[in-house]
């Protein structure tokens, strides 16, 4: 299997299934075997369509006067697949980008639609290859193509933090993100990850904020490097690691993560608290618990117990805990541009999480002990998830008041904060929201 057909392949199953693209796209690379350079090609290909899925769809849109909705999606994927090529990547020759797409379609089951292909491809590469957008006077419909991004999405941003961050929002989605890795300092300490890492060939940077956190540039698989077997590290983003930071667990309490598959905030929270105490790690899926577990395993904590529970039901059985982390199924608004595919979810499905996520916050909050801590997170951006949710339970649960985050998040937001939106406008950061508060 070739680059463009791996990446032809993995595209259309992330648009049958609705599958994560990061999942989708390691599970072709690991099972198929291929140069480092051609699968950094393949991932660079299919990563580029699905940011640009939008812009390279009016493209097609213009140029057959038809809406992608009535193509085929084999045929849709592999001219996104020529656009994107002729466009944004420049050492690609047209030649090989045009010939390319049309041998996808020939070996596919729609090779009658190879000349259709092949036509489509020529008459974009006459008009010079051009990215054309829509009018100036409908700033929604122009910034959803030039940004790739549904016009719901901005108007969302837009509401919450005015058009400006809403446009600077939507730039940040393009692009890959900064990979973070958590050192496990029950096992290694910063310098001896740094140094194993970076003879690996990898590149390496210390984070400048968050105590034992690196931002490393790798495309091949994290699994393969050195020490990840032992356990002296694992991924987890910059703001799941500050997430972890804000509940402030201490040394021999109890902690319930009541959302935690697959694992990261656990882990931090673990090492926090020098594997001394109890974590109880839930998730709603077996297959995730034991993601947990594994996880649990390979960084040798031992104060991490994986079961499976509904966060949105309360267990009697499970007794009271000193903090409590409700990281909430959201919409993922903040973490687009690790996973593309979330920006063309349906409106109406985002709509409905508000009401699961005050299920979850109300429920989480029965285990608070009195006088102790609970936090709420999402990686999202849209205040519908965040501040209104926090403010609705405020309202109805006079027993919690607002707390103030550790001094990390005073250095971070340059105030004393008890709720924090993280955005990759300020910092780099996922796009997160995190707060804390307290049961009096």
């Amino acid at each position: 299997m070739t680059a463009r057909q791996l990446s032809y392949e993995a595209l259309l199953k992330t648009a049958r299934d609705g599958s994560y693209s990061n999942l989708t796209l390691d599970a072709f690379l690991k099972a198929t075997p291929m140069e480092p350079r051609e699968s950094q090609f393949a991932s660079r290909l299919f990563y580029g369509v699905l940011e640009r899925k939008l812009t390279l769809d009016y493209q097609i849109q213009l140029l057959t006067k038809k809406p992608v909705q009535k193509l085929d999606l084999e045929v849709v994927v592999s001219l996104e697949l020529g656009i994107y090529q002729l466009s944004y990547m420049n050492g690609v020759p047209s030649s090989a980008a045009v010939n390319e797409s049309v041998n996808l379609i020939k070996k596919s089951r729609k090779k009658s639609a190879s000349g259709f292909v092949n036509g489509v491809l020529r008459n974009y590469i006459r008009g010079g290859c051009r990215i054309v957008l829509p009018p100036l006077n409908d700033k929604y419909r122009r910034a959803e193509v030039e940004y790739s991004i549904p016009a719901w999405i901005l108007q969302y941003w837009e509401r919450d933090y005015g058009w400006e961050t809403a446009v600077g929002l939507a730039e940040t989605c393009m692009g890959r993100p900064p990979l973070n890795l958590r050192v496990n300092t029950r096992k290694a300490n910063v310098s001896q990850v740094v140094e194993m890492l970076k003879k690996d060939g990898v590149s390496v940077e210390v984070h400048p904020l968050i105590e034992n956190c690196l931002t490393i540039e790798h495309s091949g698989s994290i699994s393969k490097l050195s020490g990840f077997s032992e356990g002296l590290f694992y991924v987890q983003d910059a703001s799941s690691q500050l997430c972890a930071a804000a509940l402030g667990a201490k040394e021999g309490e109890r902690v319930f993560d009541l959302c935690a598959a697959p694992g990261s905030k656990s882990f931090t929270i673990a090492q926090l608290m020098e594997d001394k105490g109890e974590i109880c790690s839930f998730d709603l899926y077996e297959h995730r618990v034991r993601l947990i577990e594994q996880g649990t395993k390979r960084l040798g904590f031992s104060c991490i117990h994986a079961k499976m529970g509904d966060a949105s039901r309360f267990d009697e059985n499970l007794g009271d805990a000193d903090r409590v982390l409700c990281d909430v199924p959201c919409s993922g608004l903040g973490i687009i541009r690790r996973k593309p595919e979330i920006k063309y979810k349906k409106q109406a499905e985002v709509d409905e999480l508000p009401a699961i996520q005050r299920e979850i916050l109300a429920n989480g909050a029965r285990y608070v002990k009195k006088g102790g801590v609970l936090v709420y997170s999402t990686c999202s951006l849209n205040k519908d998830e965040n501040e209104r949710v926090v403010e609705d339970f405020l309202q109805n649960h006079p027993d919690f008041e607002r707390d103030e985050l550790p001094e990390i998040f005073t250095k971070v937001a340059g105030k004393t904060v008890s709720y924090i939106s993280l955005s990759p406008l300020v910092g780099n950061f996922d796009g997160f929201f995190l707060a804390r508060l307290k049961r009096s």
